[in-house]
């Protein structure tokens, strides 16, 4: 027997996302990021059903809710740019991320990953061509391109990115 590692059986790893996309983003330092959890915690057990969130996730309405009503300027852009288009091509969607991330501003994508391995968010700090590199609250660090889909996954490719659920944040 194994212990469980902290994200086992929490669905906590939306809101780790938004508070490390906030720290890439707008540089907030250790303490406003803690105050920034807790500010999202009030906010879910305001408006939402706390212990079914923790216990089962967040979904993407939640999260935008949370990006809008909570983070607020801390983020002062965000978009979704592949929101209406659930077949965009993995090439496609990675050269988005690509261009987005690599002008060197202050810049995260918020994704959910997907597959037999993950039900999860993260953050994408980076992106090369053939590798994706994330700032992850499950110690997730990088993902080949070539293991990598948009679509449905496969034994080759059996992680699935979600341009459907993916925020571009700056």
């Amino acid at each position: 027997m194994k212990p469980y590692l902290q994200g086992a059986l929490d669905g906590l790893c939306a809101v780790y996302s938004i508070v490390n996309a906030t720290r890439i983003v707008s540089g907030i330092d250790e303490k406003d990021a803690r105050e920034l959890f807790k500010r999202i915690l009030v906010y879910l057990e305001r408006s939402k059903d706390l212990s079914k969130l923790l216990t089962e996730g967040i979904g993407l309405a939640t999260i935008g809710g949370i990006l809008r009503d909570v983070v607020g300027d801390s983020i002062s852009q965000r978009h979704m740019p592949f929101k209406h288009f659930p077949n965009t091509s993995l090439d496609e969607f990675w050269l988005q991320m690509l261009s987005f991330l690599g002008d060197g501003r202050k810049r995260a994508v918020l994704i959910c990953l997907s597959g037999p391995m993950w039900d999860h968010w993260t953050i994408v700090h980076s992106i090369s061509e053939r590798q994706i590199f994330f700032f992850d609250s499950y110690k997730l660090k990088r993902l080949n391109r070539s293991r990598c889909t948009t679509k449905h996954s496969t034994a080759s490719r059996p992680h699935v990115l979600c341009p459907t659920h993916t925020y571009f944040l700056s």
